[in-house]
């Protein structure tokens, strides 16, 4: 395989639709795309919907190295009742009346704004003891689990006409690692009436929109008709934050094999081009540099293709 067709490995935005766990998504990924070799960045639940990046080929090695890790979500959130959960799939174990006017709600949201804490619900994939939380909350165990600091960046109401009474509607940037089932919660317990979330849909991930995302259907057709390399964005938008730096052939292939070259450019981490495509992240550090991930097989390759 040459250098010049790395890009044929690459990411595809998925719309991912209620019910389907992340683990079915790249099942059935596998199967449309024709390659075993497919991983996801950052597990939506079952019940969510929206941004799942799909990595592809030796695309799958940049998912460790994203930079952009902030999400955004959408949510829906119901007053009033508490679920084991949190939220509206759950087993309701609260109900309360609810007496609080909307600006005091958006008083409450908004006072979530910057780095809080949270405790990870137990209905979560966070592993203790190597088993994930939430098959423990299946079998009615609860055990005790530490706070996380997150950052909520930006947070809002949104207007809903057709929400029903006691339901709202917020839009939340945040950091990875952030529940927004739990944020709920927080806020329904300081407004003390309880809350949970009955619709989640993730907006943007790691830098990729839902504007970007195509849906399974999108996808299958796609492959009918022969198109779906139109919907796979280059491995480079991953490290589009980092600077450029264009090789010659002759230290292409220095870096290719692993070896360090001298080059008169800023210290810091690079994307590497030849011929316009893009092959590796490469440091420079006292104006030399060197590989530190490649995305392609090395001993493939054949610069004169």
């Amino acid at each position: 395989m040459s250098i010049e067709k790395i890009d044929r490995n690459g990411i595809i935005i998925l719309y991912k639709e209620q019910d389907w766990t992340s683990f079915d998504v790249v099942a059935k990924r596998r199967g449309i795309l024709g390659t075993r070799k497919v991983g996801h960045s950052g597990t939506l639940d079952p019940m969510a919907t929206g941004v799942l990046p799909l990595f592809m080929g030796r695309a799958t090695k940049a998912v460790d190295m994203q930079v952009i890790k902030d999400k955004e979500y959408v949510a829906t959130f119901k007053l009033g009742i508490k679920t084991d959960s949190g939220d509206i799939w759950g087993t309701v174990i609260e109900e309360k009346p609810v007496d609080v006017t909307d600006e005091q709600v958006k008083s409450t949201v908004m006072s979530f704004k910057g780095e809080i804490s949270q405790i990870p619900p137990m209905f979560s994939a966070i592993k203790v003891n190597g088993q994930p939380l939430y098959k423990l909350a299946r079998k009615g165990v609860t055990v005790d689990r530490n706070r996380r600091c997150v950052t909520i960046k930006e947070i809002e109401m949104l207007d809903d006409e057709n929400l029903p009474e006691n339901e709202y509607k917020i839009r939340v940037k945040c950091t990875e690692g952030t529940y927004i089932r739990t944020l709920i919660d927080d806020i329904g317990e300081k407004l003390g009436c309880g809350g949970v979330m009955t619709s989640l849909c993730r907006t943007m991930a790691c830098g990729y929109t839902a504007e970007q995302a195509v849906t399974v259907s999108q996808l299958q057709k796609a492959r009918e008709e022969g198109t779906i390399d139109s919907l796979v964005l280059s491995t480079d938008t991953v490290f589009m934050h980092l600077p450029r730096i264009d090789l010659s052939k002759e230290l292409a292939m220095r870096t290719l094999n692993g070896a360090e070259s001298r080059i008169s450019k800023p210290d810091g981490d690079y994307r590497v081009y030849y011929h316009d495509r893009f092959f590796a992240v490469s440091n420079i550090t006292d104006k030399k540099l060197k590989v530190i991930k490649l995305f392609t097989e090395k001993e493939k390759e054949n610069l004169d293709a």
